[in-house]
């Protein structure tokens, strides 16, 4: 009996990591992009492409940043575009992103040392009218040029259940 509980709580473990291991193949695509040492460029648009391949099912769409210390304002503005194969601008919006607490001043997300990350929906039940290829293409919206502080931005488009 003394032998059961050991392998019980093993296969109890287990599980879960093998569900969440599993679930993470299932988007359409995951990319990041390094920003370097400057930062980010508004000259330096993102663009990462796609396939869509089934109409039938709908997706959310993430956009994931990290920041250090250095990066000098609270929020940030980006516009995310989804853009067809023939140039159509399909979809896009003015996203902000809160990234330190305006009361506090403590940075907001997932953090080690002075770098943190965040992950932001941008689109949810994202439906696309066509089978084919796309692109998003990411840029910032901040009345600086370039902005320090920036380590990367991604993005990643996910089925929904």
């Amino acid at each position: 009996m003394a032998l059961r509980r050991p392998l019980l709580k093993f296969f109890l473990l287990l599980f879960p990591l093998s569900i969440l291991i599993a679930c993470q193949g299932d988007q359409v695509f995951d990319q990041t992009s390094k920003m370097g040492e400057q930062g980010w460029s508004q000259k330096n648009q993102v663009v990462y492409p796609f396939e869509i391949k089934n109409l039938d099912q709908t997706y959310n769409l993430y956009v994931a940043l990290r920041q250090s210390n250095d990066y000098p304002f609270n929020n940030f503005y980006f516009v995310p575009k989804l853009i067809s194969s023939d140039g159509k601008v399909i979809k896009q919006a003015l996203a902000e992103a809160i990234l330190y607490d305006p009361k506090s001043g403590k940075a907001k997300g997932e953090g080690l040392g002075d770098i943190y990350s965040h992950k932001f929906l941008i689109f949810k039940q994202l439906k696309f009218p066509k089978k084919g290829k796309y692109n998003l293409s990411l840029s910032h919206d901040m009345r600086t040029d370039t902005l320090a502080g920036i380590i990367s931005i991604g993005a990643s488009l996910v089925p929904n259940p």
